[in-house]
């Protein structure tokens, strides 16, 4: 990019670039220059206080089990403890699942999925498989994509016939 619109104000040194690439063979990306400097590329991203790296979220939610055990050693009533899982680790967890999830590896599953087990025995009670919430997620996102005609995605998905 050689200019930039007199509108936009672009803050070079703050600006990132994330490439996304599930490919088994990688390839060098060369990186975006904007008016003669180059973009830093980063392989996780900070966004309105979410690291964006699924590993990190799963170290989190393990963090949050400690509080899941102290309510329980209280006697805390299981629905409150399954409020509290589903507001802070399982809400962790899945954050943005509908888009990273499809991709992610078979290692970054299985540490969801053991958080998920592990807050399951907690609460003598079973939480819901990470792939089943991350189904659903996506299905919900789909159905209010087709809803709302002004989406930017609306034109790419069309119903089938059932």
């Amino acid at each position: 990019i050689d200019q930039c619109d007199d509108d936009l104000k672009l803050n070079i040194t703050k600006t990132k670039e994330m490439c996304i690439d599930f490919r088994t063979h990688k390839i060098i990306i060369t990186p975006i220059i904007i008016k003669g400097q180059p973009i830093e590329q980063v392989t996780t991203y900070k966004y309105l206080g979410i690291t964006i790296h699924i590993s990190t979220q799963c170290k989190k939610a393990s963090a949050q089990l400690y509080h899941l055990r102290k309510l329980r050693q209280f006697h805390v009533d299981r629905h409150l403890q399954e409020l509290f899982f589903t507001a802070t680790t399982d809400s962790l967890l899945l954050f943005g699942t509908t888009v990273w999830c499809g991709r992610c590896t078979a290692r970054d599953r299985n540490n969801s999925s053991r958080v998920q087990r592990i807050a399951g025995k907690i609460m003598n009670t079973t939480v819901q498989p990470w792939g089943v919430s991350h189904r659903l997620r996506t299905i919900m996102r789909a159905k209010k994509i087709i809803r709302e005609p002004l989406y930017p995605l609306h034109c790419t998905f069309q119903r089938l016939p059932s």
